[in-house]
Order: C-alpha cells, then structure tokens, then sequence
C-alpha cells in the first residue's frame, strides 16, 4: 500500500532526528477505499501514545501524494528475527520470545481499551496482526505498526468485504463475524506458536482452502507436536490464545499479557531489556554496522545518481540478508534520480526533511494483499509474486567451471537469482580434479540456499615394481607419469576504500572510471593506488594516493 522512506527532520540550532515517511502507492491514490485504508493509519495511530505502539507524527500532503510522518524504529520484525536467529544457529529463546509477545499484548490491550477526547471507548481492533507487524527494536523492544485495516467501534467494515492476511485470521474474522479485542488475541496467538515452534501453524494452502480452515472449529494442532520439549505452562498459554470459541479465550491481551509475566516469573527466567538487546545485537551485528554506515554516509554526503545507486544496492542486498557488500545482485530501480536529494517541506512540522531518494533503507511492505472475499463464497486472493529463490554455488577448490540445468554459468563462486523453485542439476570441472555434480532443491520464494562442491584431484600413477625376467637386471617397469596439474595462482590480495569529498567528484583509477562519492567499500587490490578526483561543475580536479592494505577498510574524507 506503500513507500517507507527514512528521513531527516532538520531545526533549528542543529537539531535533527531521523523519521519515517510512509508514502502512498501512486498506483493505490485513485483508489477510495486504500485511501480510506492509509487515512485511518494516520488518525487512529495518532490517536495512540504507548511505548509498544508506533508514533504517528504528522499526516500530510506533497504534490498530491498523501504521506505519514512517524517514528523510525531501529529494529526488525519477528519473522526476519525468528529466521536470522535460526539462521546463524541462536533461535530466539522462549522466555525471550514470552517477553517479546508480551509488550505487544500490552501495546495492544492500550490500543482495545483507548478512549476518545469524549471520554468514549474508541474500541480499535487491528485486525491485521502478523509477525511482520511487530517490530522488535535493537534497544529490547517491541512496536506493534500497520494499524492500515483497523477499524472503531463506530466504523463497520463494508458489507461482504474480509480484510487482513488469512494465515492470522481468527475465525470471526475468517467468517466476516463482528470483531472485538478477542480477535487480536488469536492472531497474537498464532505468532507466538509460530516463534517458539519455529514452524508456521499451517502448511502451503491455496487461499480459499486456508480461509476455509481458518473459518472453521476444527481443531488446531497443538505446539508440543513440533516441538516436544516446550514447556508445558507455555503451551497452555497458546492454546488458550487460539481456542475458537472466543469466550473460551482470554477476554482481552492484558489477560494474555498477565500469564506472560506469570510464567516467567514462575520459571526463574529473566528477559530484561538489556537481555533481548544483547541478542538481537549479536544475531544482527553485521547489519546493524552496515545500516549505521548508510545514515551516516546519506545524512553527511553529496549524493549523485551513480552514488545513489551504490547506496541502494547495499540496502538491498542487506534487505535480502547478505550482510556482505561484496555480492553483487540484479536490483531495478526507480527512474529519475535526481543529481541531489530532494527536500519535502512538512508544513505541519515547520521543518525541512531531507528524503534521501533511492539512497537509504527504501522497502516496500512486505504485507501480503489484503484478502477481498465474500463470507458465504470465498473468492481466490491475488496474492503478489514473491522473489525468487537465491542459489550461491562454490566449489573446493574455487574457480571451477560451472553448469547449471545444461547451461553454462562462469566460474565459481556464482551467486544465481533468477532460479525458479524445483530441483536443478549443477556440475563443475576443473583441470586436474574430477567433476562433481549435484541435484539441489529450491523449495519456497525467498530462500538463500548455499551449495559447496567438493572436486576430488585426478590420481597420478605410480611405477609399478615388475620382478626380473631371464637375462634381465632387476628393475622396475617404466610407467608414464603424467604431472600433477598447475594449481591457479591465488586470488591477488584485496582491500577496501571508502572515499568522501566535499564537493562530489567522480573518481578514477587509471582510465577506469570507480564512480561518484561516496564510494563506500570499493574492493580494490592491495597496494598503492593514485586516484583522480574531477568535479565536472565546479571545474575541479585533483588527486591523492592511497594505500590499499588487505582484508582492510581504508577510509578518506577529503575537501577540494
């Protein structure tokens, strides 16, 4: 529904803080009803003031675009931290997972009970409650975002219309029944069964078949199937959440939140603050630098397209979950970057923010379509195409000549994002080792699958001892030896270079041309290296040398 933009908000006196500006979908602003949508974010989250709710700072218009100002949160949201822990082998722990789960029950149990100026319960439901819209923050907390498809008490959904992502629906929900804050509490239920279970609580449906199960009584499988060694008070805990006769659930998320707080109080375990953020710094360290890099960079340096896009590209790949400057990935991106970044005045704010385009932490909500269906008949949900799969492949040694389903693909190691889900054959050959192949199953849109080949080297014949024959001296019989073949030379040494000069310059080694400043990360070979630096406005030329050490950053900030 839309653009999440990080920008700076700029007074007097040098104050700055960074916000969020979420804008519209161009394509959506013709649309009444995602209009309606993005109006009730902005008035209902304005409306709230807790700290486990995002903040809402302004709803505004530019050129047309409907925008929201908000708070920026430093942090990532369950489903990315229940796979990156996984991932590098620390799954989120379940008392921390209890307290996660637990300030987004108080954050929403705020939201169920808030009261209007005229002292009437406004009796919000979010109704579209995911582990993509809690956001764990790197400092140990939680902000439960997207009130896009909340409604008030006084507000009725239009008639036959079902709104928010089938696999979180409760079943009053799923059947298109009047909602309440017991609504919410089985959605928070299914993410917590989720996390701690490591699993989704149902398999790969098609969306009606998934709304149809979601819709009805049967029962839900129970956590301890996945895993054996939960905890027992835990799983009460989720089953209550997820009964579906709503007056058998807790009646409202304090009531959810209470037993929380009861269980770990109960098992001794201790999740404070400063627990979850040593976790969520240690599984997220890498991307934290590199996110930290990008503000800095985009917040202090001249922007030009070319160096725009090698910002945008870093913020992608660390989208994905490289972590690692050094992969390349085919990103498209948007037209008509401007030479500088562009300023959005904030009427309401009285300040300038300064939108870094196409240069900093630029996602699309990943929600998936909202579901658009009729109770009594279920329609199909046009879900959006997901990405790829992504398949890096090396080989031991490297350097090998890979084929990939027949096709030849250069030399490892190769990083292939066009790969569709199935099974694809890859083989590799290198002179002097034997070829190596294997069949590797990508089995959902999204994944990174990494697949090592290891090349055997071809045996090299020995002589053979032959016992003497009449007339003959002992020997051996002459055998043709073949000699072992020529390892490639080592790959050369390589370093990095960050370079920033004031003004902008585009920069060249040699006649190649590296790109406009900021170059953040350039891999170059080790050793001496003179640059030129040429500022085409200002008539500017200059140069410097730079030592390039390896496996090494070397930074340079430079004025003309």
């Amino acid at each position: 529904m839309a653009e999440i933009w990080l920008a700076r908000q700029s007074g007097l006196q040098g104050f700055e803080k960074l916000v969020v500006i979420k804008r519209m979908m161009t394509a959506l602003e013709a649309d009444p009803e995602y209009v309606n949508m993005f109006l009730t974010e902005a008035r209902l989250a304005a409306m709230l003031s807790h700290p486990n709710v995002v903040q809402i700072y302004e709803l505004g218009e530019e050129e047309g675009s409907l925008y929201i100002v908000m708070e920026y949160l430093d942090g990532e949201d369950l489903a990315v931290v229940r796979r990156t822990g996984q991932k590098h082998g620390l799954p989120l722990l379940d008392h921390y997972t209890a307290r996660l789960i637990s300030m987004a029950a108080e954050g929403l149990h705020y939201a169920h009970t808030r009261t209007g100026i005229d002292g009437k319960q406004l009796s919000i439901v979010h109704r579209d409650i995911s582990p993509q819209n809690l956001i764990a923050t790197f400092d140990g907390g939680l902000k439960v975002v997207d009130f896009g498809i909340a409604k008030l008490a006084t507000h009725h959904t239009n008639s036959g219309k079902l709104k928010g992502k089938l696999a979180y629906m409760s079943p009053e929900q799923a059947r298109g029944e009047q909602l309440d804050a017991r609504s919410d509490v089985f959605s928070l239920g299914i993410v917590l069964f989720e996390v701690v279970t490591r699993t989704r609580l149902l398999p790969k449906l098609n969306d009606v078949d998934l709304l149809n199960i979601m819709a009805s009584t049967e029962a839900l499988p129970r956590p301890s199937e996945r895993r054996p060694d939960l905890s027992p008070g835990l799983e009460m805990i989720i089953m209550k959440a997820l009964c579906r006769k709503r007056e058998q659930r807790f009646q409202n998320a304090r009531e959810m939140q209470d037993a929380l707080e009861s269980w770990l109080r109960d098992t001794g375990k201790h999740a404070s603050a400063g627990d979850l953020a040593d976790y969520l710094r240690t599984v997220f360290a890498r991307r934290i630098h590199d996110r930290r890099q990008l503000i800095e960079t985009a917040m202090t340096a001249e922007l030009t397209p070319s160096s725009a896009r090698h910002l945008s590209n870093m913020v992608a790949r660390q989208a994905a979950g490289t972590g690692s400057s050094e992969s390349h990935s085919s990103t498209r991106w948007r037209d008509g970057l401007r030479r500088r970044a562009p300023m959005i005045a904030l009427v309401a704010l009285s300040v300038l923010v300064l939108a870094i385009a196409g240069a900093i932490i630029k996602r699309i909500s990943d929600r998936q379509a909202e579901a658009v269906v009729e109770p009594v008949r279920p329609m199909v949900v046009k879900v959006p195409q997901a990405r790829p799969p992504v398949l890096v492949v090396d080989t031991v040694p490297s350097g090998a000549l890979l084929t990939i389903d027949g096709q030849a693909r250069g030399r490892s190691p190769q990083t292939l994002e066009q790969l569709g889900v199935g099974t694809h054959q890859i083989s590799a050959t290198l002179e002097g080792y034997q070829p190596a192949q294997r069949a590797v199953e990508l089995e959902q849109a999204g994944e990174r699958v990494l697949v090592e080949l290891a090349l055997l080297p071809i045996a090299v014949p020995i002589p053979v001892p032959v016992p003497p024959g009449p007339g003959t001296d002992a020997g051996v019989k002459p055998v043709a030896v073949k000699p072992p073949p020529k390892k490639p030379p080592p790959p050369a040494p390589t370093g990095k270079l960050t370079l920033k000069t004031t003004p902008w310059s585009t920069v060249y080694l040699g006649k190649k041309k590296l790109g406009d400043t900021p170059l953040i990360n350039m891999v170059l070979p080790a050793g001496k290296h003179t640059l030129r630096m040429v500022n085409p406005e200002s008539n500017l030329e200059n140069s410097v040398e730079v030592e390039i050490k390896a496996n090494e950053t070397t930074v340079k900030k430079l004025k003309f």
